[in-house]
């Protein structure tokens, strides 16, 4: 081939220096301004849910049969929710595709258009996104907009409450459900589902209360690699789709590649490649592409039987991704040859996080990449021109247009996706004894993913509600990186990633996601037993999940666990060292907890000094002390001196936090409940009222802070004798701390006994866990 024909096509990749990342910087900010904000409250962004109809082949090949039956539910929904299920690959999304372009179409002539949705359920954050947008289309007030967007447990009920009422006929997919509890209705489920045995396991998408439900009035649609029954419960019907026949496989690549041979050729290649649809579509796109080395069908399948393109996996029993696999590297072969060999250690760089959930574009920090995508050529790195972020560019470029990850805007950003088979078979390679050869250093590939992840968290603030959603999504990735890359960790990184899981888990239990930050904790204590029990970043994560343990009322256990950490923080670090003066005050915060009030003071007064000596007068954890030092004091009757305690706090925390800070507004609460114990309770109730807008606006409606609030708001409005004020206001916290908090929680029966008490004529007192 002529070189100068090479060249220009790399350049149709992206080697064109100046470009910079423009490409990928496309963002959607998608907010209808004709919907009133609820005053305070975040901005609540969506996404896109259009089908996306672009991506479709240019005939759906293989897929009649099914498409047909679709057809008929379509046109007559039945009473049960279809889930399309099979292999990552096998064109789950595609089939769902073709339906929803035959019904934004209308069937037959004279039959409108029916209104088609499309929403990712790839994750927590794309769902909601999704979610988001359908009802703002559907007319839900800005209330309903922020319960989806937050993940409320009552969401699903409004979500569904809007479709009910749209006009009939309409469809509904939700795409990429892989992880099918992304669909439940509340965090309860998931804990029940961990808390049992697999042979027990009650899934918490099929009771029909969660984003999934059939209706009469149009069809609801999920695709998933999930093919268990169970599942999704005697209201789905699960419908497995499989690889398409070798004539239709034939077809597709004749579609993809048009001049890389005939039928004959097409089909032996369709044959050798299981008829996959993911492999067809990688194949012939590659075969049509301009960096294509083997141009015809018989050329690439001839690469496959030898093994010329890629080395062979040593896996007997899984000849179908072997022979994916080998389709993948052959076109990472070729783009190398093309001048962007640094395609391969990115691709296997993304596989190391969670397949489907989407990469922040601006995760991809370059210099810290960079190391990754020098060119090596005989152990030696190869000079060459350019910089990190061009190579960074250069790679992301090929590897879109190779079909081996998709670019897309969600919100705000842009994002990076890569198939879960893809990032499989990366990962596979990765773990290989047998390196072939210009493959990128496993270790080195690993290291540079946790990098990156723990980069980015490393400016973000666990007690700052903004940074919030980035923790989430960021702590998807760390809990794949706890699967994938720390059990070939040497000791330093493996810390590294066990602490960032202690911040994360710290953000997302501050969010209100507690039982998200507990799994997250007992996940990283799995793979930290490595270090062993004194390391000090295991004593890190022990601290932190006994604080997940007494947020979810386990209080007796969560004591146990942090009187273990002190001994071992003080044995290790000595009676001052800021860590143990932590955990030291965490045990007299427990006991504050469990009304052992006198020990709680006394334990406050004890850390106080110490901390004050060791940290200074305005920092984190000094306020902490203080503030809690207050409640404790408010708590035994003496108010006054509690609320000299706490006005000085309350002005240092809005001076160097703000007035909406989380903190800022736990030591206005406390203050307000003691306007409420001295007689002040018209006061107290205007400070109430105040709060509980500004945590509305800053937490969300089911937040527990914001339940306490509330509750007590009821209970001011008992104390001023408007009782039935009260038992409305108590009601109402009641339903939303069973959906938020389960039945059993501490918080929950509170305010069960205080509506009871007020049926029998007596106001029962608030109390509250700083």
């Amino acid at each position: 081939m002529d070189a100068s024909l090479v060249w220009s096509a790399v350049g149709t990749l992206g080697t064109c220096a100046g470009l910079g990342m423009a490409w990928l910087q496309l963002r959607v900010q998608m907010v209808d301004n004709r919907q009133a904000p609820v005053p305070g409250a975040p901005t609540v962004f969506g996404a896109s849910v259009a089908p996306p109809t672009g991506r479709l082949p240019v005939e759906t090949r293989g897929r009649d049969q099914v498409l047909r039956q679709l057809g008929r539910w379509m046109r007559r929904p039945p009473s049960v929710t279809i889930v399309l299920v099979g292999l990552g690959g096998i064109g789950k999304s595609t089939v769902a595709v073709a339906l929803a372009e035959r019904a934004a179409r209308g069937g037959r002539a004279g039959r409108r258009n029916r209104r088609v949705w499309w929403i990712s359920a790839e994750d927590q954050l794309s769902l909601a996104a999704g979610l988001v947008t359908v009802a703002r289309q559907l007319d839900a007030t800005p209330i309903d907009l922020q319960a989806m967007a937050s993940g409320a447990p009552d969401a699903p009920d409004r979500f569904w409450s809007l479709l009910e009422q749209a006009p009939p006929g309409w469809l509904l997919i939700f795409d990429n459900a892989d992880d099918p509890e992304v669909l439940a209705r509340d965090a309860s489920a998931r804990r029940l589902r961990r808390r049992r045995s697999v042979a027990g396991a009650v899934s918490a998408v099929s009771d029909g209360t969660g984003w999934i439900r059939p209706s009469p009035r149009g069809l609801t649609m999920v695709t998933s690699r999930n093919s268990d029954p169970q599942t999704w419960g005697r209201h789905a019907r699960v419908c497995r789709i499989g690889p398409v026949d070798e004539d239709a496989g034939a077809q597709v690549l004749l579609d993809l590649a048009p001049r890389a041979g005939g039928e004959a050729e097409a089909r032996l290649l369709a044959q050798r490649l299981g008829s996959l649809p993911l492999a067809l579509y990688l194949a012939g796109t590659y075969l049509d592409s301009a960096v294509a080395q083997w141009r015809t069908f018989a050329a690439y399948q001839q690469v496959l039987d030898s093994g010329g393109g890629s080395r062979l996996l040593d896996d007997p029993q899984a000849e179908t991704r072997a022979v994916v696999t080998r389709t993948w590297e052959i076109s990472l072969d070729d783009l190398a040859r093309c001048g962007v060999p640094h395609a391969r250690p990115l691709l296997r760089l993304l596989s190391c996080w969670a397949p489907v959930t989407s990469i922040p574009l601006d995760l991809l920090d370059a210099d810290l990449i960079e190391c990754l995508l020098r060119p090596h050529a005989s152990g030696r790195i190869v000079e060459r021109d350019g910089d990190g972020a061009e190579q960074l560019e250069e790679a992301l470029r090929g590897l879109n247009r190779l079909g081996l990850i998709e670019a897309q805007t969600s919100g705000p950003q842009t994002e990076i996706v890569i198939h879960p088979v893809v990032a499989d078979t990366n990962r596979i390679h990765l773990s290989s004894a047998v390196a072939r050869p210009g493959a990128p250093d496993a270790d080195l590939v690993r290291r540079v993913a946790v990098d990156l992840i723990t980069s980015a968290l490393s400016g973000l603030n666990p007690y700052a509600p903004t940074d919030w959603e980035r923790f989430r999504l960021l702590g998807t990735h760390l809990r794949t990186l706890l699967d994938t890359v720390a059990p070939h960790l040497g000791r330093e990184p493996l810390a590294v990633l066990i602490s960032a899981v202690c911040t994360t888990s710290c953000a997302i239990d501050q969010s209100g996601a507690i039982d998200v930050g507990e799994s997250l904790c007992l996940a990283a204590l799995d793979r930290a037993s490595g270090l062993g029990a004194d390391h000090l970043v295991v004593l890190q994560l022990r601290h932190q999940l006994a604080w997940e343990t007494a947020s979810m009322g386990r209080l007796d256990q969560a004591e146990g666990m942090y009187r273990q950490v002190f001994v071992a923080r003080r044995r290790l670090l000595g009676e001052d060292h800021p860590d143990t003066l932590v955990t030291r005050h965490e045990l007299a915060w427990i006991a504050a907890a469990q009304k052992r009030w006198e020990e709680a003071e006394g334990g406050y007064q004890r850390v106080l000094p110490a901390l004050r000596r060791a940290l200074g007068e305005e920092h984190t954890a000094t306020l902490f002390t203080r503030h809690e030092h207050g409640w404790a004091l408010a708590n035994q009757g003496r108010l006054e001196d509690a609320e000299t305690e706490l006005r000085p706090i309350l002005s240092t925390r809005r001076q160097v936090l703000g007035e909406e800070h989380p903190h800022t507004l736990a030591t206005f609460h406390e203050l307000a409940w003691i306007m409420a114990r001295r007689g002040r309770s018209a006061e107290a109730e205007v400070m109430y009222r105040r709060l509980l807008v500004t945590r509305l606006g800053v937490l969300g409606d089911e937040h527990h802070h914001t339940l306490s609030a509330h509750h007590e708001l009821a209970w001011v409005l008992a104390l001023q004798g408007r009782w039935s004020q009260a038992t409305t206001e108590y009601e109402k916290v009641l339903r939303a701390r069973r959906q938020a908090l389960g039945e059993d929680h501490p918080d929950t029966l509170a305010t069960l006994s205080a509506l009871q008490q007020l049926a029998n004529g007596q106001v029962s007192d608030a109390r509250h866990i700083a």
